[in-house]
């Protein structure tokens, strides 16, 4: 709108913005490796899915730019995503760009090197698991024209499934943050005290006819997951190549 180390192939993922903060999340990112560092492939480790989630996790509250290896990505849903698989060792920019050539949303970009280089689902009673992408139609109005017509506008990182309900990191509107989706009641923002769906839609401008009432919220918004499968990447796409 808007899922551990420092040495190695990719280097470390830093905040951007000279904070205090910032610095001591340095020290935090640092003290893991993970294997996409050491020049092995990350597929390779069953492991992968559980470093995304944390890396994701890791970021709750840096609300800079993000900055892996010295690439600098946008501070929006779709940097984000990029900077946690990147810093993992998965090629995320590098299989966009030949998936998606010319694509200005990044978040379209995203989905359409999921859906060629791994699959995506959701319905039917599929969860994620931890590290899958999850992405929104219609959490702004892109295109200006004040309907609901926006599609693949927003992506976060799954963390964890608990009792129906899909935790997922995302880059909202100034910072990380964790939010919430229930597809099974998708229009209740909460039962009591329990959170049920996060509201991810900007404001609309004035006069705009969308009635965010029913549109606000995760799951009203869910468009789908994905996940990527190494065996639909091609050899030269592999990490390390």
């Amino acid at each position: 709108m808007s899922n551990k180390g420092s040495s190695g192939r990719l280097g470390y993922l830093r905040r951007v913005a000279p904070a205090r903060s910032a610095a001591l999340a340095l020290l935090a990112l640092a003290a893991c490796a993970g294997p996409g560092r050491a020049g092995r492939n990350p597929f390779a480790d069953d492991e992968l899915p559980v470093r995304l989630a944390g890396r994701a996790a890791s970021l709750v509250g840096h609300a800079g730019r993000f900055e892996v290896g010295g690439a600098r990505l946008n501070a929006d849903c779709s940097g984000f995503v990029q900077a946690v698989y990147e810093a993992e060792g998965v090629p995320l920019l590098r299989l966009v760009a030949t998936a998606a050539p010319g694509e200005r949303s990044g978040v379209a970009g995203l989905f359409r090197a999921m859906e060629r280089y791994g699959t995506v689902f959701g319905g039917g009673g599929a969860w994620p698991a931890p590290g899958d992408l999850v992405f929104f139609h219609d959490t702004y109005d892109r295109n200006r024209n004040g309907t609901r017509d926006d599609r693949f506008t927003h992506v976060g990182v799954v963390e964890r499934v608990e009792h129906g309900t899909v935790v997922f990191l995302h880059r909202g509107g100034s910072a990380v943050v964790r939010g919430v989706m229930t597809p099974d009641r998708p229009l209740e923002p909460a039962d009591g005290d329990r959170v049920l769906n996060s509201a991810i839609r900007q404001k609309t401008a004035r006069g705009a006819r969308v009635d965010l009432r029913d549109t606000a919220l995760a799951g009203a918004l869910f468009a789908g997951y994905a996940r990527l499968d190494p065996r639909r990447i091609p050899a030269e796409l592999q990490p390390g190549r």
